[in-house]
């Protein structure tokens, strides 16, 4: 039974709030154990009409097809409704884990739309945590991206909610194998083109060091705190905005006067607005900018992230840099594609 294993009560009872849920379920192991979960629960409280299942066939691999009427056929023996979508047309060359990604939630949104679903729950679990957080710490990133996967997150106005990132995948696995039902096993999770794979199989030589996924995924935590910390300090910190032209502006005394680290935030705070919140980048341009604006007495205009920045050593002005088209949609805390749930 699941809950020998994993407590489907801790899962499920905190989404009470929502009337209709979506499961995303590719049919590996880890989207078959979220599954298998739901299903305990909705027998539990007699709630099978909340949750629905989405499988999506990116139309990469031939066995896509069979894989996802596999789970639906599962889902519909579990006393779940089910959809099953197709990527359709043309596929890009490059990229294709970040494109499927985005195809993905966007079919997936549009069906949980049509069906009035209000949130999608995926099966990213502790390992994915981990892979997260050591990809970001290998690409720079700040505070802001080394708190990993949120449990609650928006993607691209989807909201996603990840309650098993706590969870031991072999755990999930374990649940499957004593189940009724087989895991499908997509051969890009062993791919080592793709980088995350290559921190996957890093995984246990790291573990082996004391470095396993558990201590990765408090190391999160820990900076989710300290990233909440720091957020709302640079949210204290006076800066004045022109509506007319959208340019920013921060007194230079003000600026000097704050800790480094809530500077730089406060600084890419003001990127981000100006800019258009373009996607997050490497955190080190932007320590040396504050660094800059910080110390030197004066700073002519110098471009970063869509932005011209400079500074007469009284006031520091943000102003759009010419020919920059600015996403004015709101911040989508994006992680690096994870297929295998």
């Amino acid at each position: 039974m699941p809950g020998e294993l994993i407590d489907s009560e801790a899962i499920f009872a905190p989404l009470a709030a929502f009337r209709r849920v979506g499961l995303a379920v590719s049919g590996g192991p880890d989207s078959l154990g979220l599954m298998l979960l739901a299903a305990e629960f909705a027998g539990r409280h007699a709630v099978h009409d909340r949750f629905i299942v989405y499988s999506v066939d990116h139309g990469l691999r031939p066995e896509a097809a069979g894989e996802v009427a596999y789970v639906t056929e599962a889902a519909g023996k579990l006393g779940f409704a089910a959809r099953a979508l197709r990527w359709e047309g043309p596929k890009p060359t490059t990229g294709v884990q970040q494109a499927a990604r985005r195809a993905r939630y966007g079919l997936i949104a549009d069906a949980m739309l049509a069906d009035g679903a209000e949130i999608l729950v995926t099966a990213h679990h502790l390992a994915d945590q981990a892979e997260t957080v050591l990809m970001r710490l290998a690409h720079g990133s700040g505070l802001e991206g080394l708190r990993g996967m949120d449990y609650f997150a928006d993607v691209a106005g989807l909201v996603v909610v990840r309650p098993l990132l706590d969870i031991d995948p072999a755990d999930l696995a374990r649940l499957v194998a004593g189940s009724a039902f087989r895991p499908a096993h997509d051969p890009s999770n062993l791919d080592t083109d793709y980088e995350r794979v290559r921190w996957r199989q890093l995984l246990p030589q790291l573990s082996a060091l004391g470095l396993d996924s558990r201590r990765l995924s408090r190391f999160a935590e820990r900076m989710r705190d300290a990233d909440q910390a720091l957020a709302q300090l640079a949210a204290a910190t006076a800066t004045s905005l022109d509506p007319a032209t959208g340019t920013r502006k921060i007194a230079r005394a003000v600026l000097a006067r704050l800790p480094r680290a809530v500077a730089t935030r406060v600084v890419a705070g003001l990127l981000d607005d100006v800019g258009g919140r373009q996607k997050p980048h490497d955190l080190q341009p932007v320590e040396a900018l504050t660094d800059r604006l910080r110390m030197e007495p004066a700073l002519k205009r110098t471009s970063l992230h869509g932005c011209l920045v400079s500074s007469d050593g009284v006031t520091i002005v943000v102003v759009r840099e010419a020919g920059r088209k600015a996403a004015r949609n709101s911040r989508v805390r994006t992680e690096p594609p994870v297929t295998r749930n």
